[in-house]
């Protein structure tokens, strides 16, 4: 029976064009992340995808064990460790295939908004990580100084048809209520700001390709129909669409330490 999560086999071929995290963001993540998790454990990643966070994780020494439901990103994942990867395992988060209490921590990045029932993977994860171990999670970033970039998205999702979006959890804020009613510790972890520019013209190729999630049950005509609309409001709103235009994505993140 399908859980409903989304699988992002598509995305692999562009995954890591569209979702990469800067050097500098990295070098700031990474060592904040693995100083929460417990040293010489296994660490589940759920949600593992074409490991931009679990690779990093290995090479500062984390015992990762990912999984994913999409076998072309895992494929993809492997292709970059070569052969220095973790233990990686098809798998849906609402079914995990572990004992009881197998791991020490986990992270699950970017993963539980697309999780229709979210909160049976935060129970799954309560049953595999011992008491007293620490789960990482984020959301994904958020945009400020960026406004633009958050209009053209709206204005291109409502010429679309206004879809609903997230089908799982929306605000980390709610994983965090989620977590402390479950007895869970809620630590928020310094937030990590990064900055670059992009053009309005670079959005709307980007919606048009529908390198999003949001954007996949949209048909593509409607979606070419949506971006050629957008594409007229934007040159009355914005002007010159080549402008680079100034991005700001705060990263947040949180870890929680069981009961």
């Amino acid at each position: 029976m399908s859980s409903g999560s989304i699988s992002f086999d598509r995305a692999a071929p562009y995954y890591d064009r569209t979702r990469g995290l800067s050097e500098e963001a990295l070098s700031r993540l990474i060592p904040m992340v693995a100083a929460e998790l417990p040293r010489g454990e296994r660490i589940l990643e759920v949600g593992v995808g074409t490991g931009r966070i679990a690779l990093p994780l290995v090479r500062e020494g984390v015992r990762i064990v990912g999984i994913d439901i999409a076998a072309e990103m895992l494929s993809r994942l492997r292709e970059k460790a070569d052969g220095a990867g973790p233990p990686l395992a098809i798998a849906d988060a609402t079914r995990l295939p572990f004992a009881d209490d197998a791991f020490g921590g986990a992270v699950a990045a970017h993963v539980l908004h697309l999780l229709p029932d979210w909160r049976n993977a935060v129970s799954e994860i309560f049953r595999v990580v011992r008491p007293q171990g620490v789960v990482i999670a984020s959301r994904g970033g958020r945009t400020q100084s960026g406004e633009w970039w958050n209009a053209i998205r709206r204005e291109f999702f409502r010429a679309a048809g206004d879809r609903h979006w997230p089908p799982g959890m929306d605000r980390i804020e709610e994983l965090d209520e989620e977590m402390a009613s479950r007895g869970a510790v809620v630590t928020k972890l310094p937030e990590i700001t990064e900055t670059k520019s992009a053009s309005v013209r670079e959005l709307l190729a980007l919606l048009d390709e529908g390198v999003w999630s949001a954007c996949w049950s949209i048909d593509p005509d409607t979606r070419r129909l949506a971006v050629e609309s957008t594409r007229r409001w934007a040159v009355e709103k914005f002007g010159d669409l080549d402008e680079r235009r100034p991005l700001t994505e705060v990263l947040g993140w949180r870890s929680y330490r069981l009961p």
